[in-house]
């Protein structure tokens, strides 16, 4: 499989709660700082239904979304190009792969993590190696 160019993977995410709970959701990366996010408490009008919060990801970044004593309902839709997936794995549950184009709603158990990667992620220190040569 040919690798996809910078226009043809996802770039980011969108992520909205459905319950209180979600002001105990922290959005924690290996290149970002740590954030919370957070609810509309009062309604606005001309805008209806949960918040939306946009989450940028580099192709080798690694998003975890964590409860911190709370268990919050999600919702997950990727950005980019139509050829994108992202890796969504709840560490309770299960490991799903999202494209472009569809959502992916998570119903988190108490003090749960949600890993999201790109499909390009590879781990720290495994590129540039040379194996074999002495």
């Amino acid at each position: 499989m040919e690798a996809a160019g910078p226009s043809e993977r996802v770039n980011g995410f969108r992520v909205r709660g459905f319950n209180s709970d979600v002001d105990r959701l922290a959005v924690q990366s290996t290149r970002q700082t740590t954030y919370f996010l957070t609810r509309r408490r009062f309604a606005i009008p001309g805008l209806r239904g949960p918040l939306w919060h946009e989450v940028g990801i580099a192709k080798d970044e690694l998003i975890v979304l964590r409860a911190y004593g709370a268990a919050p309902e999600i919702e997950i839709e990727p950005l980019g190009d139509r050829f994108g997936v992202l890796i969504v794995e709840a560490t309770q549950q299960f490991t799903r792969t999202v494209r472009v184009g569809s959502r992916l709603r998570i119903a988190m158990r108490r003090d749960e993590a949600v890993v999201i990667k790109c499909e390009q992620w590879r781990e720290p220190g495994s590129e540039g190696r040379i194996m074999g040569r002495v």
